[in-house]
């Protein structure tokens, strides 16, 4: 089926949100989307490997040529790569890989065919346990929060292919900061490490985490299709591990009426008989008007140049199906393994 690209009405309600000064927020506080962004990548391609040299060039881009079973030689440049020790969950530097060490390597799904090939690392893994997979590098797609009293969190990842369980108790820690982690710091869009050995042999497949690594998240961008077939104009934006797409677009495109408030900063959405409030600003989100409970999603809405942004998660509280699928957001349309809305 072909995409149709929104454009008329939609495209000039991506332009204009309402009269509104991102300085009453602090423009030092707002992200301005980037479109050099790059791509969103999910499941960057992971191999064991041996290094065969390493060139570790302080204040350049250190390569490291290593030997693969799809590759005798392949060349991987360090770029915002991620290193980490696997035993520990511990950052390492580029100076403590050497020559015959084994590493586990994830690196981008793009490899030059020069020779030898080359490309980028995404992570680097030393330290291996035999005996033990190594930790796998993930996107979060959909979070089922705890409704029960163990307080565990579901993840969707993998392409819908894995539901990861993380306990009350899972050891959850950042890499390189001493920031305070927890699965609340999980979202729609977040990448993290995750250890676990055994996966259940079911569709999709379930595994519980023994350990939990979030590392500092990259910016990218990704396509917004909706109802399957529509492509909106503007990529939705990756923010500090968070999807953030733009609301009258999304909305509009998802049939809402979509109205802004310039006296409190505010938008409303209204479809049927439900119709829920956005405030600028507020990490507070509802499904409704008329509920007391509010959830916060990790990010608040804010403007740019006459564009208002929100966590992609709110149009999955308001009951709308929501599918984050090999770097495409899809709203509208029921994905396979979808996860309920967020409670």
């Amino acid at each position: 089926m072909k995409r149709k690209f929104l454009s008329g009405m939609l495209a000039a309600a991506l332009l204009f949100v309402g009269s509104f000064s991102a300085g009453a927020m602090g423009a030092e506080e707002v992200s301005v989307p980037n479109k050099q962004l790059p791509a969103l990548q999910q499941s960057p391609a992971g191999e064991y490997a041996t290094v065969l040299e390493m060139q570790a060039k302080s204040g350049m881009e250190s390569v490291m040529t290593v030997k693969t079973d799809r590759y005798d030689r392949l060349v991987v440049r360090f770029s915002n790569t991620l290193l980490m020790d696997t035993k520990t969950g511990a950052p390492v530097s580029e100076t403590d890989i050497a020559a015959g060490d084994k590493v586990f390597v994830y690196y981008a799904d793009y490899v030059m065919e020069t020779e030898p090939p080359q490309t980028d690392a995404v992570a680097v893994l030393v330290n291996l346990e035999d005996g033990h997979a190594p930790a796998r590098l993930l996107t979060a797609e959909a979070i089922q929060h705890p409704t029960e009293e163990d307080g565990s969190v579901t993840i969707l990842t993998d392409n819908g292919g894995l539901l990861l369980t993380v306990q009350k108790d899972t050891d959850i820690r950042p890499l390189g900061t001493k920031n305070i982690v927890s699965a609340d710091d999980i979202h729609m869009g977040t990448r993290f490490f995750a250890w676990y050995d055994q996966v259940a042999l079911s569709e999709p497949g379930q595994a519980a985490a023994t350990r939990i690594v979030i590392p500092a998240q990259q910016g990218s961008r990704f396509a917004i299709v909706v109802e399957g077939d529509m492509v909106l104009p503007l990529d939705g934006r990756v923010e500090q591990g968070i999807l953030m797409i733009p609301v009258r677009a999304a909305a509009e495109a998802l049939g809402y009426t979509v109205v802004w408030n310039s006296e409190n900063e505010s938008i409303s959405l209204k479809k049927g008989e439900r119709e829920t409030l956005l405030v600028l600003g507020k990490d507070r989100y509802a499904a409704d008007i008329r509920m007391s409970a509010v959830t916060a999603l990790g990010a608040a809405p804010y403007e740019v140049d006459g564009v208002s942004w929100a966590p992609a998660e709110f149009f999955s509280l308001l009951g709308e199906p929501v599918t984050l699928r090999a770097g495409e957001l899809h709203l509208g349309t029921v994905g396979n393994n979808q996860l309920p809305a967020p409670n």
